[in-house]
């Protein structure tokens, strides 16, 4: 069992200098606290993301850190050339070193593509094509392509990853037939769903992967994101989980309720601790959080977590002390040998 961090870097309130620098140093913290990766989402005019290029911020992250895997859950394919994501994926795998995760997918908003002049319902074919094309220039020296949407002829590929085949492609989903289809390209896959519904898509996952004639130990990481709050008390934890989650729903919320588009079903509660009941999100302290990782990975059957230890207007010092606090008396217990 593995453990990173996801990160919207949604709008605290605090000016985006300073919060982009406070990101910075907490990123350069969870190399050192033994974190996994570090996985951006990417929006776009909204405050649910205010560093809506993941790669730029990436490449600054790249610069600060040595062993620390960077990557993007996700970068929205159908907002970007194909022959652009491959090239700067290039660029970003050169930088890292060889640490890039390159998680791709089609995006959640239809209102944020939109502002692109990508409409909604464009969105997932635009993405078909655009992912075939990417597979193909991370993986070769040139890309031939003629699609509906993407007419490429010779296009060379210059500076290529240093991993290879490619960099990893991680994927979230909340269906059995991605599953599926994530097990046959060897993805590491991300269960878009509940927990209890996790273990269908883990399960249908190593299936395939078995039917395949591949190795059980071989297995790419098959997770969840999840929202954490960890402080010394149970109390203290739950009372920086509330009040920051105020603002993040906000920032959430902000661009769905201005263009009158029902909200996708992604927060179940209005609090934090009303997600907290349900057991999805977690606020409280290390032994509690010992408990609650248990429970996900055993009920989904996971071997990753991506922990999203900053949101709305938590401050630096409540995640640093969240993130620390995890790393030394949480992680251990999953990580380390009985």
């Amino acid at each position: 069992m593995r453990f990173g961090v996801f990160d919207h870097n949604d709008a605290s309130g605090r000016p985006p200098a300073q919060q982009i620098g406070e990101r910075l140093e907490l990123i350069e913290a969870y190399e050192r606290l033994g974190y996994r990766g570090y996985h951006m989402a990417e929006h776009h005019g909204t405050p649910l993301g205010i560093t809506p290029s993941p790669h730029l911020m990436l490449a600054a992250a790249s610069q600060r850190t040595s062993v620390l895997r960077l990557g993007t859950l996700i970068s929205i394919l159908p907002l970007y050339h194909p022959m652009r994501v491959i090239e700067e994926a290039c660029l970003l795998d050169q930088l890292t070193g060889g640490r890039l995760d390159l998680g791709v997918g089609r995006g959640i908003s239809p209102i944020e593509t939109s502002f692109h002049g990508v409409p909604g319902d464009q969105a997932q074919d635009r993405f078909d094509e655009a992912f075939e094309i990417v597979r193909t220039g991370l993986t070769s020296g040139s890309v031939d392509f003629h699609g509906k949407y993407y007419q490429i002829e010779g296009a060379p590929v210059v500076t290529r990853p240093v991993q290879r085949p490619h960099p990893p492609l991680w994927y979230g989903t909340r269906t059995l037939e991605r599953a599926l289809w994530c097990a046959r390209l060897t993805m590491p896959m991300m269960a878009l769903v509940p927990s209890e519904r996790v273990r269908p898509l883990t399960d249908a996952y190593k299936a395939e992967w078995a039917s395949l004639g591949r190795d059980e130990a071989d297995l790419p990481p098959l997770g969840i994101t999840r929202s954490i709050v960890v402080a010394d008390t149970n109390e203290a934890a739950m009372a920086i989980a509330n009040r920051a989650f105020v603002r993040f729903r906000e920032n959430f919320e902000l661009l769905w309720n201005k263009f009158g588009v029902p909200l996708p079903p992604v927060l179940s509660a209005d609090t934090f601790e009303g997600i907290c009941a349900t057991g999805h999100f977690y606020a409280g302290d290390p032994a509690g959080a010992r408990a609650w990782v248990a429970r996900h990975r055993d009920a989904g059957g996971i071997s990753y977590m991506a922990l999203e230890l900053c949101f709305g207007d938590m401050t630096m010092a409540e995640t640093m002390r969240s993130a620390e606090l995890f790393a030394t008396e949480v992680m251990p217990a999953f990580t380390q040998p009985a």
